[in-house]
Parts: C-alpha cells; structure tokens; sequence
C-alpha cells in the first residue's frame, strides 16, 4: 500500500521533513517531501480550513503555511510577551467551530506578571485581508503557570464549548483543590450568547473546573464515539 503524506513531523530535529524520500513502516510506504524547516519549537501543528498549516511557535509565533511552496507568514508575533523558559511560551491553538462566519481562533500562552509565569487563553479575530491574527479577547487570565507543566491543550466541541487542560504548575497538591485552576481540565462557553463564559451544564456551579486531578495533560482529542481522551 501506498500513501503520500504531505507533512511529517520530525520530532528530533524539531523540524519538518527537509528532504524528499521514502519510508517503509511495515507494508505502507510513505512518500515525504520537504515542506519547510528552520522551526523554533513547533508546539501545535493544524490543518487550516483554507487548506493551509497553522501552526505556533514556543516563542511566541503564529505561522501559516503554504504546503505547496513552504512559504510561511507569521501571523501573530507575541515574542515581546510570551514567556520562553524552559516548557513556557506559545501553546495550544484551535478555531471555533464557526471559523468560517466569526473568522476565530483560540491561543493559550504564558506569560510574566511580575516575577511569576501566568497563563491565559484569549481568542483572535484573523482578517483574511490582512492574514494577521487581531483584536485580542483574554477570556481567562491569571492562571498560575511554570516553567514547566502548564498543559495547554485546547479543543472546540459541537455544543460550543471549549475544552483546555491545565498543568499542576509543579504544585501536585492544587490538582485536587477545586477552586483554583491548575491541574485541571477547563470549559468554557464559547457561544455567541455567553463568550467567555462558564457553561451553565459545568459540574461545578460557577466554575471553568470540568475535570480535576491532573498533572500536565498535553493531548486532548474527541474519538468518533464522543469519549474524550485526554493524554498527561
């Protein structure tokens, strides 16, 4: 069997695929091409609804790229806000299940507020005009970060809701705290009626706190049956 993959995450290097070759794994052949390289930290990777590669950069870059000609244009460059110790910087990224009318995206990413890291998730409008990333929202701001641990794996789901995991911030004791939001998986409104917002179906009246318990959950996906997995 034959299949041509477009894309191939080269984890080592932390680069795309540079060269054009094939690779045997078992009886499936893949052929890679070179696509782009020179990344500083790729940490989300998506496939755009225009058919591009949108993707964040630890340091505080949002790119898009054309995978027919590897040209990349950053969209959104935070580098003079975004934390880059160690784990910290630009994290998750997602559009909102309606991209295609409000032109949406979700960013979590880390940042200084005084001596402390602190964490936040804000949405952007993209003006396709433009092909900037503007008009910052923070929806939720504050969150306690780290050097390390800081989950920040984001995903939209078809109740327009936003799901976002948390890590423990290295405080393994605030995952079981409920009233703070470490250690945790988020959800948040992100209807029209309620941006922002805490769903009002969330197990805990008034708070962001889906799930508890956490210690540095970094994937976040929903299978064809609707059970959320969640990888730590």
């Amino acid at each position: 069997m034959q299949i041509q993959f477009r894309l191939l995450l080269c984890f080592f290097s932390i680069n795309l695929c540079l060269v054009s070759q094939t690779v045997n794994v078992g009886s499936t052949t893949l052929n890679v091409r070179e696509v782009i390289n020179n990344l500083s930290i790729p940490w989300e990777i998506k496939w755009g609804p225009d058919g591009y590669i949108w993707m964040t950069e630890r340091p505080g870059i949002v790119s898009r790229v054309n995978v027919e000609t590897g040209e990349k244009h950053v969209i959104l460059n935070l580098s003079s806000i975004v934390t880059t110790e160690s784990e910290s910087g630009m994290l998750g990224m997602e559009f909102h299940p309606d991209f295609s009318e409000n032109n949406l995206v979700f960013i979590v990413y880390t940042y200084y507020q005084g001596w402390n890291i602190k964490e936040r998730l804000s949405a952007f409008s993209y003006n396709s005009t433009e092909d900037v990333l503007e008009n910052e929202q923070i929806l939720i701001n504050g969150i306690t970060g780290y050097s390390t641990h800081n989950g920040s794996r984001i995903h939209a789901l078809d109740d327009n809701s936003l799901l976002m995991t948390t890590g423990d911030a290295q405080n393994q004791s605030d995952s079981q705290n409920q009233n703070v939001l470490t250690g945790k998986t988020l959800r948040i409104d992100i209807s029209e009626e309620n941006f922002g917002g805490v769903p009002s179906d969330n197990p805990i009246s008034g708070s962001y706190v889906w799930s508890w318990g956490h210690r540095n959950a970094q994937g976040l996906e929903v299978a064809p049956s609707g059970i959320i997995y969640s990888s730590e």
